[in-house]
């Protein structure tokens, strides 16, 4: 994504927006009409996911050769390629930043950087977690629609029905796009064939306009 490729440097992650990072995001996803289509999509967001993390790493290493200077080389790179393994323990973060011997202020530079690049972290993936969601709950009922229509075989309506499920994690539970790419996940739940939906009651009105 370009927002994300353009943090090389740190006047460009205080320049960053994550409002703008959402709305870029969201304008990138296609219709996803179809099964194609809704695979397509959840592959899109789900290597967001992963190119957050992956630009958080790169966050967390230019923050630190800013910072922490004083720490070996290596040792910056460890800590930035492994910043997401730190969400919500950053005593455990600094635990191993104290290990490696280095003075007070270099380890305090270390957590205040963590923290910030944490918190970016936090913010972009609350937009894609967000975005996730509510694309799930609005594809439940073509799914279900789907699932129970009688005009389709029974193949394709078992599908629909592994489909709306997924949909319904999804929107409940957005983190499960990482499990398993969306046509692993739905083949893993069981066949159904969902009832056919229930047709209107034909009223003495409509049987008039049928005649």
């Amino acid at each position: 994504m370009e927002s994300l490729d353009r943090i090389q440097t740190l006047a460009a992650i205080e320049a960053f927006d994550p409002a703008a990072y959402a709305m870029e995001l969201a304008s990138e996803l296609g219709p996803a009409a179809t099964l194609g289509e809704l695979e397509q999509r959840d592959a899109q967001l789900a290597r967001a996911l992963v190119e957050i993390d992956d630009t958080m790493a790169r966050v967390m290493r230019l923050r630190l050769e800013h910072a922490a200077d004083g720490m070996a080389a290596q040792t910056r790179r460890v800590f930035a390629s492994t910043i997401a393994s730190y969400a919500g323990k950053l005593d455990l973060l600094e635990d191993r930043v104290r290990s490696t011997r280095v003075a007070e202020p270099i380890v305090q530079a270390v957590l205040a950087a963590a923290r910030a690049t944490l918190a970016l972290r936090d913010a972009l993936r609350g937009s894609a977690l967000t975005l996730v969601q509510s694309l799930a709950a609005a594809a439940i009922p073509d799914a279900d629609r789907q699932a129970r229509d009688p005009q389709l075989d029974d193949a394709q309506r078992k599908k629909w029905s592994q489909v709306r499920r997924d949909l319904e994690v999804l929107a409940v539970d957005p983190e499960r796009i990482r499990v398993a790419p969306m046509a692993a996940r739905i083949a893993a739940w069981p066949e159904q064939l969902d009832e056919p939906a229930a047709k209107p009651d034909v009223t003495f009105a409509d049987m008039i306009e049928l005649d």
